[in-house]
């Protein structure tokens, strides 16, 4: 029994009302009769079933059984040669509108029904059904499933809100500013697609009692939509095939009729013009295999989808960008906050150079020559950004290069003495072809008479300029802790005898050099405070040799090493994820993030759009580490090409979909190609492209969501996530093993990144600031 409060009146179920539906006075009845506007057209008992084509009678079933597949031949295409044969019907082409038969019965459409871009489908006992249009404002039998069980099954209600939801509701809707009503539709607008069930979205109360059985052996293979029988949002049509009848006598054979779906994206006519930004910022539900590349490559679905993928790929999740909005706006603040303490070094894409006159230890003035990269980013120089935590292998582990310019200048310093003026205007530590002889005494142990004695016999190494074991208190030199002859092994005196003349020569002087580290590989010199200002380095006031500081912790500046001889910050792998080298290099992470990061946030999520980000970033890094040590380079690189990968990725889980996967697959590797291209020039990192890219193509198997096409292809993408983990796990432990455990040296691997085109092409190759 239908409702529709368009018509009213009187039939032999009982009383028809505008307001309520009252019980039929005679059930049995109610199966004879159908009740269209303003009119009853009552079918007699016995003829029911032969007008439904579902009597005993052979013939008739046969004949309607024939009408159904001409029916279905002429709405679908050719039918299957199996079900022809079985059926002795003539050939698919003799199939036509002039059979002697009775023709089709043609279809009764709603003219008020909305067009839709896709028709959906239900399935029925094996069988895929599209839909009808569907009239605004009005029930449909349609819309009701049929009752297995017995009669009078009840459709399922909403069940309604509690006091304390509806409260929770109306005070975020108060907080965001938003009336309730408002709330509610914009949640409701939040879905792209339409929902799986009017009766769940949209009906809170239906009539109490709706029988329904009736229309279970409706078996005719057409659609009937009149406007006492259309609804809003009616999901399911009448079904289609063949049924058992309930009496237990076998029905005729199933003819199983497969009816895929339009694309649920396709274009429609009038279409409204929307600016393009704003489309960035829509909150609509990405659609798997599209996205906003998708859109901007005009890559659409294919004609027909299978009903099983429609499902899947409407019952995606939605999320919210919140990774996105997060890592956006560290990397913002942290570029304001380096760019504000550091300053912004000179901009330009070669080097920079200045010239002063500057005090040098000699106590004369020399025209000094400061060389810097220019960093073309618009931010902090080299230096600045290693103290803030660029990746920097001499940071990271003992890279062997520095280590051996170390011992080297241990090796020259251990033969240096104390070389004093003769006017007694200062001294300074240095060795004995830098100290004149006609101008200073070069004061060296055992030659000279201030040579002190170490277990009886004179010290071979020395002097050092203001330090002595004889005068020093704290760490004094007893026994059994004297300290050693090698003066690279002396400890920094942090006391002294009060006396102010001690009759030694390297104590009595005034000193003009002390110990400074210079660039970014922590070449130590003794010199001014003056010029090691100028060179940008770390003047050591408490020391008098180089070896009594430890320059890579200068340079390298964070947490201080475990142990001063071994750098220890691996942790600039992924702390440099989120530094910049300028305004311009944070603008296009920014750029990035908000355009293809957050559309692929949209279908994955922020956990596992989070784990491909950061862990693409690091591998990047470790590989550009490995083959590239000597380059302070900041900047998500590796993560952005990681998050490239997952466009391809997502373009092979849907190529089964997308309407020209070759042509989307073209234009997404031409992109990327491209960018690869860049990474040829001197100041970009190709490295940490590359194997970002790799690592990221392997991480979106195992992360991104996807689609089946089917039970074996379920179980075929289910081991490839764990082979993909697999091979990332391998491709990570391998990197490691080659940059802390054997470490090596790829001349020609710099081809990668920067090819010379001329002979000064990559003269500024291994200079200070290189970054990407």
């Amino acid at each position: 029994h239908v409702y529709s409060s368009r018509f009213g009146g009187m039939g032999p179920c009982g009383e028809w009302s505008r307001t309520q539906l009252k019980p039929p006075k005679n059930p049995s009845l109610c199966v004879n009769w159908i009740c269209f506007p303003r009119r009853s057209i009552r079918i007699r008992k016995m003829g029911t079933a032969d007008w439904f084509g579902v009597s005993k009678d052979g013939d008739a079933t046969q004949k309607w059984q024939r009408k159904s597949l001409r029916h279905c031949s002429l709405r679908y295409g050719k039918l299957k040669p199996q079900v022809i044969r079985e059926m002795d019907l003539p050939s698919q082409d003799n199939i036509s509108l002039t059979s002697t038969e009775t023709p089709p019965p043609l279809y009764i459409v709603d003219p008020l029904a909305r067009g839709r871009a896709f028709r959906m489908v239900e399935e029925v006992d094996g069988y895929s059904v599209p839909q009808t249009p569907i009239t605004p404002g009005a029930a449909s039998l349609c819309s009701f499933t049929s009752s297995r069980s017995g009669l009078n099954r009840l459709p399922r209600r909403r069940k309604r809100e509690s006091v304390a939801k509806m409260s929770f509701r109306a005070a975020a809707a108060l907080v965001k500013g938003r009336s309730l009503r408002e709330s509610t539709l914009r949640r409701a607008q939040r879905r792209s697609f339409t929902p799986a069930s009017f009766m769940e979205e949209d009906m809170v109360d239906f009539p109490d009692e709706l029988d329904t059985s009736f229309f279970v052996k409706l078996t005719h293979p057409f659609f009937i939509s009149l406007p006492c029988l259309s609804s809003v949002n009616s999901p399911r049509p009448l079904e289609r095939g063949w049924r058992k009848a309930k009496e237990g006598t076998p029905g005729p054979p199933k003819v199983p009729l497969r009816q895929e779906v339009v694309s649920v994206t396709g274009q429609r006519r009038g279409q409204r013009i929307v600016v393009p930004v704003k489309k960035l910022f829509a909150r609509e539900k990405r659609p798997y295999g599209l996205g906003m590349v998708g859109k901007l490559t005009n890559r659409t679905y294919r004609k027909r989808i299978d009903s099983y993928v429609k499902r899947q790929i409407e019952d995606m999740d939605d999320h919210r960008p919140f990774f996105t909005y997060w890592i956006t706006f560290v990397h913002l603040l942290i570029t304001i906050l380096a760019v504000c303490i550091y300053g912004i070094a000179p901009v330009g894409f070669s080097q920079h150079e200045t010239v002063d006159s500057v005090l040098r230890n000699k106590g004369v003035y020399e025209n000094v020559k400061f060389v810097q990269q220019e960093n073309f980013w618009i931010g902090p120089g080299s230096e600045s950004l290693i103290h803030l935590g660029a990746k920097y292998s001499p940071c990271m582990r003992q890279d062997k290069q520095v280590h051996e310019l170390i011992r080297e200048k241990r090796a020259i310093e251990r033969n240096s003495a104390c070389c004093v003026r003769n006017d007694r205007s200062g001294c300074v530590q240095t060795s004995e072809e830098e100290c004149s002889s006609t101008l200073a005494v070069w004061v060296k142990w055992p030659r000279h008479s201030s040579t002190p004695q170490l277990n009886g016999n004179d010290r071979q190494y020395g002097s050092v300029c203001h330090q002595d074991p004889r005068i020093c208190l704290e760490p004094a030199s007893v026994s059994p802790h004297e300290w050693p002859d090698d003066i690279t092994k002396w400890p920094v005196c942090t006391r002294y005898n009060t006396g102010n003349h001690t009759n030694l020569p390297h104590i009595d002087c005034t000193i003009t050099g002390r110990p400074c580290c210079i660039g970014t590989k922590g070449r130590c010199e003794i010199t001014s405070r003056e010029y090691c200002d100028f060179m940008k380095g770390y003047f050591h006031e408490e020391a008098t040799l180089c070896s009594q500081v430890h320059c890579m912790d200068d340079v390298c500046g964070l947490l201080p090493f475990l142990n001063p001889e071994i750098p220890d910050q691996f942790y600039r792998l992924w702390l440099s994820l989120f530094l910049h080298a300028g305004i311009l290099h944070c603008l296009v992470s920014v750029a990035f993030q908000m355009t293809i990061l957050r559309d692929l946030e949209k279908l994955a999520g922020w956990l596992r759009i989070s784990i491909i980000y950061i862990l693409s970033g690091i591998t990047g890094n470790l590989a550009s580490a490995i083959f590239l040590p000597y380059r302070a380079e900041v900047g998500p690189a590796g993560s952005q090409f990681g998050i490239l990968a997952c466009l391809f990725v997502e373009l092979f889980q849907s190529w089964q979909i997308l309407a020209q996967p070759w042509r989307a697959f073209t234009k997404l590797l031409c992109v990327v190609l491209f960018l690869f291209a860049f990474g040829l020039l001197p100041w970009i990192d190709n490295f940490a492209h590359i194997c970002g890219f790799i690592s990221g193509f392997f991480l979106s198997f195992a992360f991104l969501p996807y689609i089946s096409f089917g039970r074996m292809d379920l179980y075929r993408k289910r081991c490839q996530i764990i082979v993909f983990l697999l091979v990332f796990v391998g491709l990570f432990s391998g990197l490691v093993v080659l940059f802390y455990v054997y470490p090596i040296k790829c001349d020609w691997c710099e081809l990668l990144t920067c090819i010379p085109f001329t002979d000064k092409f990559c003269e500024k190759y291994d200079l200070n600031a290189h970054l990407h």
